[in-house]
């Protein structure tokens, strides 16, 4: 442990960050649990495919409805008593999905662990803010945010497998691929029980000023408080086209891809890419953000480099490049995502940090419903090109641009400047 006369920095930091990162993997692997096996669970289930995909729906459509409840709750228990009531949701609820031939106590319990996620994943800049010094905020949040990109890839990778290996013909092997989830939700949770201690013995250094303890209280004059912020209600327009065009490039990149004459199971892989890419950038630009001690320049940079990117992506027809726009888009845009969540920590200040994180995230799956709409509703080509999606394409590079001048307007005024010794 390394200390000051009023701080203390303690290694046992990762260890109670890794066991949150178990439990954040396992809301997305719950969230994907069906996604990949999407015709299976048709055939296994006897449903159609809009009962199938409404499974994973759930999570953005309850996300919105209770993330300020679970960022009130956050700001005033600790993120420690949030996440283990999400963990518990997402374990107990998890095992209604074993009555895999009900499809109402199926979709009972996928919004049942829906209601859990927002406990969880608003959790982590709390949890940051409690055990991380303001120069790992950027890279710790990065880890958390990884955590979410792993727990995609393993449903995405590993459940087709997983099926497969106990027989597609009858319903009892999707309770079998239900039940290993189902497990691996209990271990996250006694996982955290046990490792998740709720504060270090002594804080961490922390830059900011004016911060309340966790004791605060939430209130309407505390909302007005946050939302007076001025970077903070740049950073709710940045995540809501950020995040929005995010969720509905990912939701909609096959039948973006496929007028391109790319097959689906190339489609899957570029995702696949554009995850991974991110998951690099989430470890790579916090790290550089936190030893330069500055936010807004990755945020300008991610903006900047979406907007072409996605151009692209709807105008050029090959796979392979495909497959290099999907990358770099992955590793610019995703390592966005924890250094906002630094800035927005360091705005607010710890007392306030899991609501804002709530409203955060809250516009970013909002977004992502709306975005996907519109881009439905606008999808059309050049050259008479059936279901293509460029001016789709051409509508979320405007967005990016857009985000792009949100982004100059940061003063990221958060006592970091003070610590360069800059005015």
């Amino acid at each position: 442990m390394e200390s000051g006369d009023h701080h203390g920095l303690y290694g046992y930091r990762w260890v109670v960050l890794g066991s949150f990162m178990f439990v954040a993997a396992v809301t997305q692997l719950m969230w994907l649990n069906y996604a990949p096996i999407t015709s299976q669970t048709e055939e296994l289930m006897k449903v159609s495919e809009f009962k199938v995909v409404l499974l994973a729906t759930m999570f953005p459509l309850v996300y919105v409805p209770v993330s300020i409840p679970a960022g009130i709750l956050i700001d005033r228990k600790g993120f420690r008593y949030a996440v283990v009531t999400g963990a518990l949701l997402t374990a107990v609820f998890s095992f209604l999905r074993l009555f895999a031939d009900n499809y109402v106590l199926v979709l009972l319990g996928m919004i049942g662990i829906s209601v859990g996620q927002p406990f969880v994943l608003n959790s982590i800049t709390k949890l940051v803010s409690t055990w991380f010094p303001t120069e790992e905020s950027a890279l710790a949040n990065g880890l958390g945010s990884l955590s979410l990109f792993l727990g995609m890839i393993v449903a995405m990778a590993f459940t087709p497998s997983l099926l497969k290996a106990f027989g597609e013909e009858n319903v009892s092997s999707l309770r079998w691929v239900v039940l290993i989830y189902d497990l691996v939700a209990v271990a996250a949770l006694l996982a955290f029980v046990f490792l998740g201690r709720a504060r270090p013995p002594r804080p961490p250094k922390r830059m900011e000023k004016g911060v309340p303890g966790e004791e605060a209280t939430i209130d309407l004059k505390g909302m007005r408080t946050l939302f007076g912020l001025h970077d903070f209600r740049l950073l709710c327009g940045i995540i809501l086209i950020g995040n929005g065009s995010f969720v509905g490039l990912m939701q909609l990149l096959e039948k973006i891809l496929k007028p391109k004459g790319i097959e689906t199971g190339t489609a899957g892989n570029i995702g696949a890419v554009m995850v991974l890419a991110g998951v690099a950038g989430c470890v790579v630009l916090p790290s550089i953000s936190d030893r330069m001690m500055r936010r807004k320049p990755f945020l300008v940079l991610a903006a900047a480099t979406s907007a072409p990117l996605l151009f692209l992506m709807g105008a050029l027809q090959s796979a392979a490049v495909m497959f290099l726009l999907g990358g770099l888009l992955g590793f610019f845009l995703l390592s966005a995502f924890p250094v906002l969540l630094a800035l927005s920590e360091e705005t607010t200040g710890a007392g306030l940090t899991g609501t804002a994180t709530s409203v955060l995230l809250l516009l970013g799956n909002a977004g992502g419903v709306v975005i996907t709409l519109i881009m439905e509703a606008i999808k059309g080509g050049t050259g008479g090109v059936e279901g293509s999606f460029f001016w789709a394409m051409v509508f979320l590079a405007l967005l990016s641009t857009a985000a792009f001048f949100i982004c100059l307007g940061i003063r990221e005024r958060t006592g970091l400047a003070e610590a360069r010794g800059e005015t």
